[in-house]
């Protein structure tokens, strides 16, 4: 006789009620819970992880450098009126100066990178990571500076405060030219990305142009804004076409490219190991199978005896490895949703910004990741416990009911 579902339903619930069984079924089913709990709790947080570092990697560095910048390869200056930006799909363009400057308090001397920036032009939209003050200068050439959070913790700053700025200028002299400038601190930022924090301070662009006696019309870089962002390595390709010696082109991957190029060697081998993992977490839920199907041996033989099918005991026996796997890999899922989310607006899980570029552990919460990991989890199982189930439906009643 075939078997409804809700028949088959309460056969699964009395075979697999932990509360009747033995330490061993219970001890079984709970390792068997845990280990594909694990599995894909680790493997979303891999895949968020290394997609949230990528993600943060470019996100940060453009706020730095823009989605193109035009450099000059020989070193000197570059002139916007110089470059024809016409058939390109540009959103904003901006001037950049950028050069060492030395800042010291008492006993502590530190190198830097002074940077002029067009304030009243922000393309990299950089006012969203001040922290304290607000983004903006007084005027085009006040004696301003935003430094970073970490910077004025390091050497003792507050908004308000005045920081002496040293330039030395070796090139094409003898003796080299010295300027030196009180600028008062306007605001504070934090990017997360410690390569910048530690070593960017952001001034006036007229005000730079004075401090370096740079001439008008001329910086050191362009930065420039594309309006679509795929579309940011073929606008580079167009623009270099456009660009004559000794102007060169780069955008935003070039900046980052070992760190963006670890991250993708570190994706290749996902596949593998996500079915790795998943097997072996699994194969727990095989093993607890059969010690159940053990235990049970009896009531298995009784009910076919009564006239089950063997394939409805199949069903049966799958349905309780699926399920398992199920909630488990739902559990791990649920769990590694709110830890991202935590992440995320928090930020607990600290890291060494000299080692890892950010301060932080970076997380991209993609639902492909949770449907993959928690889908390969079920389609697995379900192929696998298929051993066990068919071992349970040869047992053989006579047999059992002899010797039971």
């Amino acid at each position: 006789m075939n078997m409804k579902f809700t028949q088959i339903k309460y056969f699964i619930d009395k075979f697999h009620d932990t509360r009747g069984s033995g330490k061993i079924i219970k001890f079984t089913t709970r390792a068997a819970f845990f280990s594909v709990f694990i599995g894909s709790f680790a493997l979303i947080m891999s895949l968020s992880i290394l997609d949230g570092f990528e993600d943060m990697l470019t996100e940060t560095t453009a706020k730095f450098t823009s989605d193109i910048s035009i450099v000059n390869m020989k070193g000197g200056f570059v002139s916007r009126d110089s470059i024809d930006f016409s058939g390109l799909a540009i959103a904003g363009v901006s001037e950049v100066i950028e050069k060492p400057v030395i800042v010291r308090k008492k006993n502590d001397i530190d190198g830097f990178i002074l940077r002029g920036i067009d304030y009243r032009n922000d393309i990299n939209n950089f006012k969203q990571n001040i922290e304290n003050g607000k983004f903006g200068f007084t005027s085009d050439s006040a004696k301003e500076v935003i430094i970073s959070e970490k910077v004025a913790k390091k050497m003792g700053y507050n908004v308000g405060d005045n920081v002496v700025i040293y330039s030395i200028d070796a090139e094409e002299q003898s003796i080299p030219k010295t300027k030196i400038s009180k600028f008062k601190i306007v605001a504070l930022y934090d990017t997360g990305l410690g390569e910048y924090d530690n070593s960017i301070i952001i001034a006036p662009l007229l005000t730079t142009q004075s401090f370096f006696d740079i001439e008008s019309g001329n910086a050191t870089r362009l930065e420039l804004s594309v309006k679509e962002k795929n579309n940011i390595a073929s606008t580079t390709d167009e623009l270099a076409n456009k660009l004559q010696f000794p102007y060169m082109s780069k955008n935003v991957f070039d900046y980052q490219r070992m760190a963006l190029i670890w991250i993708q060697v570190q994706k290749e081998p996902i596949p593998l190991v996500l079915g790795i993992i998943t097997i072996v977490a699994v194969l727990n839920v095989v093993t607890m199978l059969l010690i159940l199907i053990v235990e049970k041996t009896r009531q298995i033989g009784i009910m076919k005896v009564l006239g089950m099918p063997s394939k409805d005991i199949i069903k049966i026996f799958v349905f309780i490895g699926v399920r398992l796997a199920l909630k488990a890999a739902l559990t791990g899922g649920i769990v590694a949703l709110i830890l991202s989310i935590l992440q995320q607006q928090f930020g607990f899980i600290s890291l060494d910004s000299s080692v890892y570029f950010l301060d932080t552990v970076p997380i991209s919460i993609n639902p492909w990741h949770y449907l993959i990991v928690i889908f390969n989890a079920v389609v697995i199982s379900a192929i696998v416990v298929l051993i066990p189930s068919i071992v349970s439906s040869k047992i053989r009643p006579v047999k059992v009911l002899r010797f039971s």
